[in-house]
């Protein structure tokens, strides 16, 4: 066998085994997971990075922030700054029990959206935190609406912890 039959015949196998690969593979790469059977009906798992992207797109850049906490220095006060690294680390939590459950079946589809939700409304009071405390020189009414939101980030990751 000279050496470029022998190439080729590497070059071929190799790409039958990724052809193999890929076939093998599609359901759950190109579908984002496998499909199982609930009591609510079929569905496919979710991937915690897939979830994260898709309701909570802005949290690792948010955490980010939180743990650098310069961004925030003076702007809000330490208890709220402890109380809203708290928060992250409870929806953090939450999330990943969230997707566990769905995945096993003991939430349904209706329950899961209804979080979805909630989590989609900490990812729009996340980046108006950002998008405030981020800006210098901030007006007394904006040191007020931040400290609001930030609250508000409170309360609501507290919402799925009660749930």
């Amino acid at each position: 066998m000279t050496k470029n039959a022998r190439t080729v015949w590497l070059f071929g196998l190799a790409a039958g085994v990724l052809v193999l690969l890929v076939w093998a593979g599609r359901d759950y790469f190109l579908t984002g997971g496998k499909e199982i059977q609930c009591s609510d009906g079929p569905r496919r798992t979710i991937d915690l990075r897939n979830f994260r992207t898709q309701y909570s797109a802005y949290s690792v850049e948010f955490e980010g922030s939180i743990a650098d906490k310069g961004k925030f220095g003076g702007k809000i006060s330490p208890v709220q700054l402890q109380q809203l690294s708290e928060s992250l680390q409870q929806a953090n939590e939450f999330r990943k029990w969230l997707v566990a459950g769905y995945n096993s079946c003991a939430i349904t589809r209706a329950g899961f959206e209804e979080y979805g939700k909630v989590f989609q409304s900490i990812d729009s009071v996340a980046r108006e935190i950002d998008r405030l405390s981020g800006k210098t020189g901030l007006t007394e009414a904006e040191t007020a609406a931040l400290r609001s939101l930030v609250d508000q980030f409170i309360t609501l990751s507290q919402r799925l912890a009660a749930k």
